[in-house]
């Protein structure tokens, strides 16, 4: 049975955030944020706004019946679209307000003439609420991931020799839509052969051939979360050389997945998968960091690169996504989605990461 999530306990939390920062409101205009406080599910034409003792969406006539459904304990003050009539009253007794750095400067701008000295540029207040995630959002995750197991499943009939790169995504396209996502967390990632060693290359022509690698790299959007998994593949034979840079990149990554536990800094995470490729020789093919969080965006906090900070803790998702890139050759990637757990991590991205030959 679905568990609902706690809501209210997310807002509470969000005011503790704003008295630490020493502001009356605060203003979000990102669609993941606007969700994951209310509910609402068309937070690209909203702003939402907490005060100290009252919470208000700001939307237009078009959404007025949705918003009703989807966050009925939400105040809604409704104007024209792109209006930002009924802000000034509703704060009229706060001296500050703060506001998601991430907002456009045109948005920016056009918010401080309404609210003039009052706006407080903050980064990533309720970003640092959806790190940690509860039962409800783990439980969406797990069955997130389950859909891109599936549609590895099914992929492994479709890949044929002569079968395009983009064929092979926009099969993926509708494979996540027919196991229930609402659509992909990002464009499919599908290359093969050389086109291999482009971490993020797009699908295109190319035909699939004996001996190619193929990287697979997929996730959709299921009740608003996100999954990712990216598994490598060959067709028909692999040579010597691919097989053997296979095996080392998954024992690179296998290694990055045993690490992930409670305390563990993330840029450690990093160094362990690191040394696994520098110990075969391979560190200069790996171009990008080990992983990345994961939830209502798929890419968010925490970042597990040398870059990262702070320390993993339980209910956090994340990715170990090593991978190889070298030119005029192709690449490797396996990427699984975890949770961290007291002792270690659970892993939802099932599928198998042996060498498979299709």
């Amino acid at each position: 049975m679905s568990i609902e999530p706690n809501r209210q306990q997310r807002i509470e939390k969000l005011r503790l955030l704003m008295q630490q920062n020493e502001i009356n409101a605060f203003l979000t205009v990102k669609a993941e944020n606007i969700f994951y406080l209310s509910g609402f599910t068309s937070g690209e034409d909203a702003l939402l706004l907490v005060t100290e003792t009252d919470k208000y969406i700001l939307t237009d006539a078009r959404y007025s019946e949705q918003l009703k459904q989807e966050a009925p304990d939400w105040e809604l003050l409704q104007g024209k679209p792109g209006s930002l009539d009924g802000l000034t009253e509703i704060t009229d007794n706060c001296q500050l307000i703060g506001i998601e750095d991430s907002i456009v400067y045109r948005q920016f701008c056009e918010l401080n003439k309404q609210l003039p000295n009052k706006l407080i540029p903050l980064s990533g207040l309720v970003e640092e609420l959806r790190i940690i995630k509860d039962q409800t959002e783990l439980e969406l995750m797990r069955k997130c991931a389950s859909i891109s197991d599936m549609v590895f499943s099914r992929l492994l009939d479709f890949i044929k020799p002569g079968v395009t790169e983009a064929e092979v995504a926009n099969f993926v396209a509708m494979a996540l839509r027919e196991g229930g996502c609402q659509k992909e967390a990002f464009d499919t990632i599908a290359v093969s052969g050389k086109n291999a060693a482009l971490p993020h290359g797009k699908p295109g022509k190319r035909r699939l051939t004996a001996g190619d690698m193929l990287t697979l790299d997929f996730g959709g959007i299921y009740a608003g979360y996100c999954a990712d998994m990216t598994r490598t593949v060959v067709i028909e034979s692999a040579s010597p050389r691919l097989s053997s840079l296979y095996e080392e990149v998954l024992s690179a990554q296998m290694a990055g997945v045993a690490a992930v536990k409670p305390g563990i800094k993330p840029t450690e995470v990093d160094k362990i998968v690191r040394d696994c490729l520098a110990k075969a020789g391979l560190d200069k093919y790996f171009v990008h960091g080990t992983g990345h969080g994961l939830g209502l965006e798929v890419h968010e906090k925490p970042t597990v690169s040398p870059r990262g900070t702070g320390y993993l803790e339980e209910n956090m998702v994340i990715t170990i996504e090593p991978g190889i890139y070298i030119p005029g050759w192709g690449g490797i990637r396996v990427e699984d989605s975890v949770i961290v757990k007291s002792g270690g991590c659970e892993i939802i991205t099932c599928s198998d990461k042996n060498l498979i030959l299709i």
